[in-house]
């Protein structure tokens, strides 16, 4: 959480620890593992990485495996081929890769993975994650401002996310006679299909024993949960052919970094089933896309949920705190709606709207009938807590609750 472990002789235990563990598991190279920018869809696995020997020899010309703090925190490499807005001067063309302590390193294969952020030779961010974490680091600094203002002083406040991944498994032979679906990642020419969703009949049915894709997707989990992946659904979708899988919740950046990877072994792991995994948001027209719901919520450093009122409540003993933080929430949704729709909708994603698809081009906060009469209630000065309201069904069965 502090920057001095870098300093403090810690980046070396971790480091020495790290290179037990690999060998431990006969992994003998590491590699700093980071998102480039503008890579989302055009190359495998969407990130960048230099494998790296842990093999080298001393000063007495024995060969040894070392891997050090230095190896551990930073690794340089060639800046010139990504994507850099002109952030990069010709005569400046190295980069860096920089550990992201926020996100666990994990091992795959023979290698260990050190999720980074990727930086100019002048420290602009030549990927993805540096934004993100500049985000987080504004999302606490923040937060903790406004929580102590309120008379609740915590040492941070994180965002936390569940990522649920739609995809497409095809018969990999058929994907191999699309040209269009192997470089675009939608069917740009030809019929749309004889049958589609219209019966409803995909969605939810059980995956059969018999299908590849079945097989498939155990594959994909065991091999997530090696790397410390829990996938906890999985289940047909609304189109044919679609399919979702989905983790247990947790902090931003490790959520993110394992959605990389589960990605990445789908499309590995189909082929190895004679399938293929289409990611793209929309493959095919007149059934639905594929989206990647993303259930959001923020959350103290000690853990507390700051949009679960009753734990809010218990924790800090007062019911002032959350209203603050809806009013928050509403109005940075009001207020920067146009950014986070940039930051949310790409252009492949206007193919899906309409009909139980994606949502319209608007980013609201229907907050609900109950949410909108408490905070409304709070206006007017009552000092009632949130209750979520409830009601009992009758549904005409006496062995049902």
């Amino acid at each position: 959480e502090t920057p001095e472990w870098v300093t403090d002789g810690s980046a070396d235990k971790v480091a020495a620890a790290v290179l037990d563990w690999a060998l431990r598991n006969n992994a003998t190279l590491y590699c700093h593992w980071f998102q480039p920018l503008g890579s989302s869809g055009l190359r495998h696995g969407m990130t960048g990485q230099v494998q790296n020997s842990m093999f080298e020899f001393d000063k007495q010309g024995l060969p040894k495996w070392s891997f050090t703090a230095s190896n551990l925190l930073k690794g340089e490499t060639d800046g010139s081929s990504f994507l850099h807005g002109k952030m990069r001067a010709t005569h400046s063309a190295g980069a860096y890769a920089v550990l992201d302590p926020t996100s666990p390193i994990f091992l795959r294969g023979d290698t260990v993975f050190i999720p980074s952020c990727l930086v100019s030779y002048n420290g602009d961010p030549l990927d993805e994650k540096t934004p993100l974490l500049r985000a987080a680091d504004a999302l606490s600094r923040e937060g903790k401002r406004l929580l102590k203002h309120l008379g609740y002083e915590v040492s941070g406040v994180h965002a936390n996310i569940g990522l649920e991944q739609e995809l497409f498994f095809v018969p990999r032979e058929a994907y191999n006679r699309r040209l269009d679906l192997q470089m675009t990642g939608r069917t740009v020419l030809g019929r749309d299909a004889p049958r589609g969703q219209e019966l409803c009949d995909h969605y939810m049915a059980p995956p059969s024993l018999s299908s590849p894709a079945l097989s498939c997707m155990q594959d994909v989990q065991n091999q997530a949960f090696k790397l410390g992946i829990p996938l906890r659904t999985r289940h047909r979708e609304v189109a044919p052919n679609q399919y979702e899988l989905a983790s247990l919740y947790g902090t931003m950046t490790t959520q993110i970094d394992q959605n990389l990877m589960v990605m990445q072994i789908c499309e590995e792991v189909a082929v190895q089933h004679g399938l293929a995994a289409l990611l793209q948001e929309k493959p095919f027209q007149g059934v639905n896309g594929s989206g990647k719901h993303n259930n959001w919520s923020i959350a103290t450093s000690d853990g507390t949920n700051l949009l679960n009122v009753k734990q809010l409540q218990a924790t800090t003993g007062t019911g002032e705190i959350f209203p603050v933080i809806m009013a928050a929430i509403v109005k940075a949704v009001f207020q920067h709606g146009d950014l986070l729709r940039l930051a949310i909708a790409c252009p492949g994603n206007d193919f899906r709207l309409g009909a139980c698809e994606a949502p319209p081009a608007l980013v609201t906060t229907h907050l609900g009938d109950d949410m909108t009469s408490f905070l409304e209630g709070y206006i007017n000065g009552s000092s009632e807590p949130y209750t979520a309201q409830t009601k009992q069904l009758d549904l005409g069965v006496s062995v049902l609750a």
